[in-house]
């Protein structure tokens, strides 16, 4: 794969863009930094230089990027390689670190700030939806390690369970949006307006980037499994 531009929008992809330059044009990307425990200060290092220096993938970066900005942006097949399978994998490896640490513990911080302002029935009724949440998510999670992840890293690379990304996302967008419904229509109004929108912010949020890992998952892992089970 060569080391061409990609252009999102207003913002123009390239091996040469100074990191602090891409983080000003689209914050939305910190979150890769943080999953890959990629260090700071960056100085007036590129991206390319910043990928060699940590080990990574100067072209996978710029696509993950280009997913991230816009979830819409489709890789070109023809382009990935497959030395990069193990890459992404780490990478949706780290996704999911990130949201069991990160994420998802911070929501529910947020969550108890809101419960405190409640009444018995609407506590127990929110708990109840973020908790079936919570669930659902890890149980996917655990369910793509199982069927899909560990099967790669072994030589049963063919009984992978791809089958798994097809619809359980479109599941957690339901969920995410029932929990934004429910705080938005039916909690007491004591509970304060602030407090709501901290917590709304962080369900949309996370739906948001669930829905870049399916995509990196379906245009990114997909087709760079197909060509390697075609090689082996």
């Amino acid at each position: 794969m060569t080391k061409a531009n990609i252009t999102i929008g207003s913002v123009v992809l390239s091996p040469e863009m100074k990191l602090y330059e891409l983080i000003d044009a689209a914050p939305v990307l910190l979150s890769i930094f943080s999953r890959l425990n990629i260090r700071l200060p960056f100085g007036d290092i590129s991206i390319d230089e910043m990928c060699r220096r940590d080990g990574y993938s100067t072209e996978l970066f710029i696509e993950l990027c280009a997913i991230h900005i816009d979830p819409r942006y489709r890789p070109n097949e023809e382009q990935l390689t497959e030395n990069m399978l193990p890459e992404v994998i780490g990478y949706l490896r780290a996704s999911h670190r990130y949201y069991a640490e990160h994420m998802l513990p911070h929501t529910a911080r947020h969550l108890e700030d809101i419960l405190k302002h409640c009444d018995e029935l609407s506590e127990r009724v929110l708990r109840h939806f973020y908790s079936d949440y919570v669930r659902y998510i890890t149980a996917h999670f655990d369910e793509e390690e199982r069927e899909i992840f560990s099967l790669l890293d072994s030589s049963t690379a063919s009984s992978a369970n791809f089958a798994i990304f097809d619809m359980p996302h479109a599941d957690i967008d339901d969920r995410s949006n029932d929990i934004a419904s429910l705080i938005l229509k039916s909690l007491p109004e004591a509970a304060p307006t602030p407090l709501r929108c901290a917590m709304l912010q962080d369900v949309y949020e996370l739906r948001d980037d669930l829905r870049r890992h399916s995509s990196i998952e379906t245009y990114l892992l997909r087709p760079l499994v197909v060509k390697f089970l075609k090689r082996a």
